[in-house]
């Protein structure tokens, strides 16, 4: 054998001892509960003891139960190259695209030029029971599922909304949906899980 030889089998040899140790060495998935890859989201709705009344606390503690137990930080996080950022709160930036068109999940903060400052708590609640928004259009059903909301007693629409109006503002301008013919880009799938957020932060 070639002194070539004898170098590469050594180096093999390395290797495959260090990747051996290196699976030893690491802490398997198992020894931690499932519960802990998603504490992170779970605990992600600020918390509602600022609120000075306590019957209004109370009410937009239901709320935060029901935006957390939704969840609502699926569709309408601010996504990052770190995951979502939770520090913005359900201010939206995610898109989708559907045969509906393309869309980008809304800013829930209410931030007075782009969130939810901007929209009554009926505006808020008919989006919620119904899916139509103020300008009339309905949301497609396979962007928002509110079907499902359709089915919370006008107390818990009424909770959300109290919660969302206790958000911490986040500026984050929203663009318009666009129309459907996009489903048909080879790179949309890669574009749309990249982890980049769509809206426009304003300057």
């Amino acid at each position: 054998m070639t002194i070539l030889k004898r170098v590469l089998v050594a180096v093999a040899v390395l290797i495959a001892i260090g990747f051996g140790a290196f699976l030893y060495l690491i802490p398997p998935f198992f020894v931690a509960r499932p519960e802990t890859f998603a504490e992170g989201l779970a605990e992600a709705p600020p918390p509602v003891h600022d609120i000075a009344d306590p019957a209004e606390r109370a009410i937009a503690e239901r709320g935060r139960y029901i935006v957390r137990s939704t969840p609502c930080i699926g569709c309408h996080q601010m996504p990052g190259v770190q995951g979502p950022q939770l520090d913005k709160y359900l201010a939206g930036g995610m898109k989708f695209r559907t045969r509906d068109g393309v869309f980008v999940s809304r800013n829930l903060t209410p931030d007075q030029q782009t969130g939810l400052a901007r929209r009554t708590d009926a505006e808020v609640k008919r989006v919620l029971r119904s899916g139509v928004f103020p300008d009339g259009h309905i949301a497609p059903h396979t962007v928002m599922p509110w079907a499902s909301f359709s089915n919370w007693t006008d107390e818990d629409r009424h909770a959300v909304v109290v919660y969302l109006r206790h958000l911490r503002p986040v500026p984050h301008a929203i663009p318009d949906p666009q129309p459907a013919g996009a489903m048909d880009d080879p790179a949309a799938g890669e574009e749309d899980y990249a982890g980049r957020d769509y809206g426009a932060t304003p300057k």
